[in-house]
């Protein structure tokens, strides 16, 4: 009797790469906070948006998990964050205080204020690496940072009111040199030409360059 069996394995088809949609949810809620600081929405702005952060949370997170799998763990690790304080915690703080608003109940804005400033703080700190990237990366990340930590400070109760419209024009900057990376990356996946994206501000040390090619 032959005891040998014959088992084809079938590898597992690898996870494309979610980045440009990650990118367009953000590049999305910066426009969205940019116009309602200008003014620019009616009544009932504040829950919309909260609406919008908590309807692209499980987005945020299947493609920051996505991201991880496929061992980006810088990329995976960021929209992670995005989605935990722009999507749940962002999301979540909109939509409830302004139900509890109507009926009078007390509730701390300050503790979202606080996400906000944790996340503005994380971004400002990953500039330093990005002066090996793209330049739109470094753009996105410098003028994310500012924005979202102005929006924390003003939140917090640490700065004034005004700040708000700092972090606006920042967030638009940061929304459309966004979206145009986005727009890049989709014309590479379709193998059409990218967008040119900006040579970095320094180049890797020979060292590191070996190592990655190695």
């Amino acid at each position: 009797m032959n005891n040998d069996t014959n088992v084809n394995v079938k590898q597992i088809p690898p996870f494309g790469d979610p980045t440009p949609v990650l990118t367009t949810i953000f590049a999305t809620l910066c426009y969205c906070f940019w116009a309602n600081t200008m003014g620019l929405f009616t009544d009932g702005a504040v829950l919309a948006i909260g609406v919008l952060q908590l309807a692209v949370f499980a987005s945020y997170t299947i493609g920051g998990v996505i991201l991880l799998r496929n061992g980006n763990s810088f990329g995976g690790n960021t929209f992670m964050i995005f989605a935990t304080v722009f999507g749940g915690i962002g999301g979540a703080t909109h939509v409830v205080m302004t139900f509890v608003g109507e009926q009078g109940i007390s509730f701390c804005y300050q503790i979202c204020g606080v996400a906000f400033i944790v996340a503005g703080i994380f971004l400002l700190c990953m500039i330093p690496p990005m002066r090996y990237a793209p330049k739109t990366d470094l753009i996105a990340f410098i003028s994310g940072g500012v924005g979202v930590l102005a929006y924390g400070l003003t939140g917090a109760g640490l700065a004034p009111a005004a700040l708000n419209y700092l972090g606006a024009w920042a967030l638009l900057i940061d929304g459309i040199v966004g979206f145009y990376s986005v727009i890049s990356a989709m014309l590479a996946f379709a193998g059409g030409k990218p967008l040119p994206l900006g040579k970095p501000v320094c180049k890797l040390p020979e060292a590191e360059v070996q190592e990655i090619n190695a």
